[in-house]
């Protein structure tokens, strides 16, 4: 579907409107009856798909269906200009690359000569059916890509962009979960790399893209409506000179299955505190031998100060890890509200029906050997799924490491990443889908003085998934972010409802996704599937749902915490303080590719800093306090008081180099005086080796500033900060 070639110099407009599309029942209806005709799976060529989707409004330009030569030339007469003729079939989906358009047809003789040429074109093709159409030649515009695609988990995404034979090999192709409004549309215009060729280049008009929003808004809506259909082109939709929209072409493939991404009953939010905030605590498979998963969690749950009651279960009873243990879950006193089961695969199965049977309210398992061992893997899933089914017992796992809070002191894992630290309470949550990176990003960042207040590897997800402990802490007043590594979902829109509670809670929510793929693809039949992965609807469920993608794994926790520990800054504007003039102008220039502006200082701020620095300093952003000044007692306190109060600065960055021992402590102690209410948000990038300037980074991270290693990762920082402030 490449027909991008139907305007020429004074051509004539087909003066059509671009209506909002009908998406009233009666027009899904009918669009329902005729999908019937057709097998799932079919890909539709531009005729069968403009009868279609013809009870929708769409703004197609107008066709007609020519018999013979002669019957095109009379059509052709009827038309104001000239025309172009195509052969429609669903056997070919891209007719040019295939030579089934003729072009810029003036006269009789033209048509008539073009008319034959395409018979014996489609005969050469071998086209069991083609309809040779005449339609006039739209006028000089824009042309522009719209469509939708059906995407297995998040149901469908739109994808607009510039159009034509174009668009798959430049890929500049925005991507939105449905519905959008005409300013969502024009917003995904904006975020184009070819949007400056719409606001007007080198002295071209603007194009009037008003219409074309409220058309994608539409369809849209469309999209919702019409799950039937996985994929949509309309490419290219020519925008001309008055803002009016016609589509030029069109194809469609039929869903091969019933669509499940949208069909889904939403599922109710779920009261996870008898796992995350239990009073009490069984370790089913206590052992004595602390190397094991039974003995970890004992000593973890012991080491890291549980305040509820624990009790070992291991059937020789006996004193396991210095409490008294007893030989069954039956044999407690009281049923507890957590059981950590660290017993192999089938025995966990068996010990979660007896927790179900006698009414535990949580469980954990942690054995692997399920659904990611294959077949008989499988069949113990199962069997742990009907465990738990309508029983009232949430089950996390199995294969996973465990659940941590600092909050509650309580340390449901046997993971080695919190025995060697203390649990610090903060706001950072960590939900992860794996648990051995989950365990490598919170050692760092608890050696580091941040804390994690919160940590939950989901595991396989027999009953809970991410969304679930997305929703119950993002609703928990302790939890002022979430730091999700995400592998996939296979519940999109209870995913999204997550994201969404999130959202609304005013809990940032900072996502590394990995294991993206572009399985599904369905290059040959349509743009749209070949545009859109699976990469693309999870980034426009993220975009969609004010959640923040980070590219990288380390990333992660550092733009988590500085969303939801530092202040909001009131704009963009960046004051760079550092103690080495290269790494100055080197960060200046990571914040402005990240759309900051490096703020120019008012008169009165350096009057104060010319007064501060030494005589031989260039007062100027980025500020070089110079080397004397950094060793002088007080002087960066002064600098960054100043630069602080200035009105035009919103964020201060601050970037130290070989500033080591006693001289550490000191410059991070004027930092974070420096720093508090009312100031603008404050980060630090050291360049020094951690081991040279551990004690002032650690003094940093107690007064609530994040020192990050390298300048770049502290502007990405920031760049995040500055857009949440303007979401």
């Amino acid at each position: 579907m490449t027909d991008t070639s139907q305007a020429g110099p004074g051509n004539a407009v087909v003066n059509a409107a671009c209506p909002v599309t009908a998406t009233g029942t009666e027009a899904i209806s009918e669009v329902r009856r005729a999908l019937t005709a057709y097998r799932p799976g079919e890909a539709l060529g531009e005729a069968t798909s403009r009868a279609l989707l013809a009870p929708l409004g769409l703004p197609f330009v107008p066709s007609h269906v020519a018999g013979s030569a002669e019957e095109a030339a009379a059509v052709a007469a009827g038309l104001d200009g000239p025309v172009v003729l195509k052969a429609l079939s669903d056997e070919v989906i891209h007719k040019s690359d295939a030579g089934l358009v003729e072009l810029g047809l003036g006269t009789a003789a033209q048509v008539r000569d073009a008319y034959g040429r395409l018979t014996e074109r489609t005969r050469e093709l071998g086209l069991a059916r083609a309809d040779i159409v005449v339609q006039p030649m739209a006028g000089d515009g824009t042309d522009m890509f719209l469509g939708w695609v059906h995407d297995e988990t998040f149901g469908p995404v739109v994808l607009l962009g510039m159009g034509g034979v174009t668009v798959e090999l430049f890929r500049d192709v925005a991507h939105a979960v449905p519905p959008l409004t005409a300013n969502d549309a024009a917003r995904l215009l904006g975020t184009l790399d070819s949007a400056p060729l719409l606001a007007g280049y080198r002295g071209r008009p603007a194009v009037d893209t008003t219409q074309f929003c409220r058309l994608v808004a539409a369809v849209g809506d469309l999209a919702l409506s019409l799950p039937e259909i996985a994929d949509v082109d309309l490419n290219p939709v020519r925008i001309l000179a008055d803002g009016t929209c016609l589509a030029l072409d069109a194809s469609a493939v039929l869903a091969a299955a019933a669509p499940t991404g949208s069909a889904r009953h939403p599922r109710p939010p779920l009261d996870l505190r008898p796992l995350a905030r239990p009073g009490s605590v069984a370790v089913v498979g206590a052992s004595r031998d602390t190397g094991k998963p039974g003995g970890r969690v004992l000593r973890s749950l012991r080491q890291h100060g549980f305040a509820g009651a624990i009790h070992p279960v291991n059937p020789a009873g006996g004193e396991v890890g210095g409490l008294p243990a007893v030989t069954s879950l039956g044999a407690l006193p009281a049923v507890p509200d957590l059981a950590c089961v660290a017993l192999p695969a089938a025995a966990s199965v068996e010990a979660v029906r007896e927790c179900a049977r006698l009414g535990v309210p949580a469980v954990i398992v942690y054995a692997s050997g399920f659904g990611e061992s294959g077949p008989e893997g499988s069949v113990l899933d199962r069997a742990l799924r009907d465990a738990v089914a309508d029983s009232g017992t949430l089950l996390c796992g199995p294969n996973t490491i465990g659940v941590v809070s600092a909050h509650h002191r309580m340390a449901a894992t046997f993971s080695q990443a919190v025995d060697s630290f203390q649990l610090h309470p903060s706001g950072t949550c960590v939900i992860a889908q794996s648990g051995a990176v989950a365990g490598s990003l919170v050692s760092h960042e608890l050696a580091h003085g941040y804390g994690i207040g919160d940590w939950v590897t989901v595991g396989n997800q027999s009953q809970l998934d991410v969304a679930d402990y997305v929703s119950y802490y993002a609703g928990l007043p302790t939890t002022t972010c979430i730091a999700l590594f995400l592998e996939g979902v296979t519940d999109g829109p209870h995913f999204r409802r997550a994201l969404e509670t999130a959202r609304d809670a005013q809990v940032p929510v900072v996502v590394y996704k990995t294991g993206v793929t572009a399985a599904g693809q369905r290059a040959v039949a349509s743009h749209s599937g070949a545009l859109a992965g699976s990469e693309s609807a999870y980034r426009a469920v993220l975009e969609r749902t004010g959640a923040v993608e980070v590219p990288e794994m380390t990333a992660l926790l550092e733009v988590a915490w500085t969303l939801g520990h530092m202040p909001r800054p009131t704009g963009r504007q960046v004051a760079v303080v550092t103690t080495s003039g290269g790494a100055g102008s080197a960060t200046a220039d990571e914040i402005s590719v990240r759309d900051l502006d490096v703020a120019a200082f008012g008169e009165t701020t350096r009057t104060t800093l010319a007064a501060v620095l030494p005589s031989f300093a260039t007062v100027d952003n980025p500020l070089d306090v110079t080397a004397e000044g950094a060793f002088t007692p007080g002087t960066l306190r002064k600098v960054l008081d100043a630069v602080a109060e200035d009105p035009g600065v919103d964020v201060v960055c601050v970037v130290l180099t070989s500033i080591v021992g006693e001289d550490a402590v000191r410059v991070a102690q004027e930092i974070a005086d420096a720093g508090g209410p009312g100031r603008p948000p404050l980060l630090v990038s050291w360049l020094v080796s951690r081991t040279l300037a551990e004690d002032g980074m650690r003094l940093l991270a107690r007064h609530g500033i994040r020192v990050f290693t390298e300048p770049a990762r502290m502007a990405a920082a920031a760049a995040h900060l500055a857009k949440e402030a303007s979401a």
